[in-house]
């Protein structure tokens, strides 16, 4: 119930409710905010002709009230640091170091993640009635510690994900609002070497509910080498929260590393889950990502 619990402390703090495009928009609320997913983001009118121009967008809109702006403010700080510095940062720069304290100090005392701090004491991972500072250097520790030399971190994988050569490539993506702001690729690709028209994107979300508090994402495209040849492929991104703030996602995140399990049962609106927890293969067993998984996702 954990889980459940905070995804619920979140919506009621900094999350942002996940609508399904015609069937629970009707709900918009923008004093509480919300983001509407298109289950069928290309309406089934793909050409077959490819448009470098046009976007394919899951999430047709989003709204985030000023009371919960702070939240994604201070995310995206530190995304534009990882984002523009991806292959050259400095995770121990000045500036760097600023940012990570800015968001723990804030992030340390809200709603879901005193659910997940008072996990951690519950289940002996850190003293009771341990102070504020404590808790943010655990926190520090499990989410920015690089894994192995200049491995990503915990943080890097989960909010920021895999970096493309641009922002029109099939980028990975576990925190949907890093998805949100990087825009999603565009219907034709066109590389150096080949050309990628995107020939239909499928959207999975969960059934007993009429939100999209997760969905998976896979596109299947076809791509066209400089010599003519032609190569059909299948990228599975998997399944990722939507709505949920930075905090909610990194509460939800640190009580998946504490657990100890590699696949943990979880329910969220009457729907049965399994988060799955993966881990470095050397001895230490540093947390590298997680990401929810559903065995019957409705698909349009």
């Amino acid at each position: 119930m954990i889980f459940a619990k905070i995804w619920q402390a979140d919506m009621e703090s900094s999350g942002v409710i996940p609508l399904v495009k015609g069937l629970s928009d009707g709900q918009k609320d923008i004093h509480n905010g919300y983001v509407v997913v298109d289950m069928n983001p290309l309406s089934g009118q793909y050409s077959g002709e490819g448009d470098d121009s046009n976007e394919i967008k899951v999430f047709k809109e989003v709204v985030i009230p000023d009371g919960k702006r702070l939240s994604y403010d201070l995310f995206m700080q530190l995304h534009n640091y990882y984002d523009q510095s991806f292959k050259q940062r400095d995770p121990a720069s000045p500036k760097n170091i600023k940012e990570i304290n800015e968001f723990l100090e804030y992030a340390a005392i809200t709603a879901p993640m005193r659910l997940a701090r008072k996990y951690a004491e519950d289940y002996h991972h850190i003293r009771a009635g341990c102070s504020k500072e404590e808790w943010i250097d655990t926190l520090r520790s499990i989410w920015f510690r690089a894994s192995k030399g200049d491995s990503p971190s915990y943080f890097e994988q989960v909010f920021i994900g895999e970096q493309g050569d641009n922002r029109r490539t099939l980028g990975e993506h576990h925190f949907w609002y890093h998805y949100c702001v990087n825009n999603g690729p565009v219907e034709s690709i066109r590389n150096e070497n080949s050309n990628v028209l995107i020939k239909h994107i499928d959207v999975g979300r969960t059934e007993k509910s009429n939100l999209a508090e997760i969905i998976t994402l896979t596109y299947t495209y076809e791509e066209i080498r400089s010599n003519g040849s032609k190569k059909n492929q299948v990228r599975d991104l998997g399944g990722f929260f939507v709505g949920t703030s930075a905090e909610g996602l990194m509460a939800l995140g640190t009580v998946a590393y504490l657990d100890g399990r590699a696949q943990i049962p979880m329910e969220l609106n009457g729907e049965a889950f399994d988060l799955m927890m993966y881990r470095t293969e050397d001895t230490a067993k540093n947390p590298l990502s997680f990401s929810p998984r559903f065995k019957t996702p409705v698909h349009v």
